[in-house]
């Protein structure tokens, strides 16, 4: 069964606030170098935010009329430089299943919907970010064609 793919819209924020916790937990767990504990009410205000951008888009998967994920994609516009080329592109910022629901085709049908979206829209590039020890998202999105296309590389000051 396909999930039902739906636009968030003002009133979503802590769904949103909500559905995060899964992803935020594991980047917590794994860089608390880097991520800090969220609060809802903050999380909420932020959602709010991007739902009134209007270079972002939010969707939400549902299965049974239950919230299940979201997916956040950011659209950027870079005119030509003279190191590269003008481009626009999609990016997926964040994307989220609740843990009990993985491996059921949700992921995969929320980045089928926004690459949709992006190409109805004459958005040529889909970009996926992911930090490094999340081997399942790399796993996935291999596997609906994306290639890696910059490696960052991180080194702590020993001082």
């Amino acid at each position: 069964m396909s999930p039902n793919i739906r636009p968030a819209a003002i009133g979503d924020e802590a769904l949103l606030a909500g559905l995060n916790a899964f992803v935020q937990e594991l980047h917590l767990g794994r860089r608390p170098d880097q991520f800090r504990p969220t609060q809802s009410a903050e999380l909420a205000t932020w959602y709010r935010s991007l739902l009134e951008n209007a270079t972002s888009r939010i969707w939400i998967a549902e299965e049974d009329g239950l919230p299940v994920g979201y997916l956040l994609a950011i659209f950027h516009e870079a005119p030509e430089n003279p190191f590269a080329r003008a481009r626009r592109w999609c990016e997926i910022d964040q994307l989220a299943v609740d843990p009990t629901r993985h491996r059921r085709g949700i992921a995969r049908a929320l980045i089928l919907h926004a690459a949709s979206w992006a190409e109805t829209e004459g958005i040529p590039y889909i970009e996926a970010v992911s930090w490094s020890f999340n081997d399942g998202a790399h796993e996935m999105f291999r596997r609906l064609g994306f290639v890696p296309k910059t490696t960052r590389f991180e080194l702590k000051s020993p001082g």
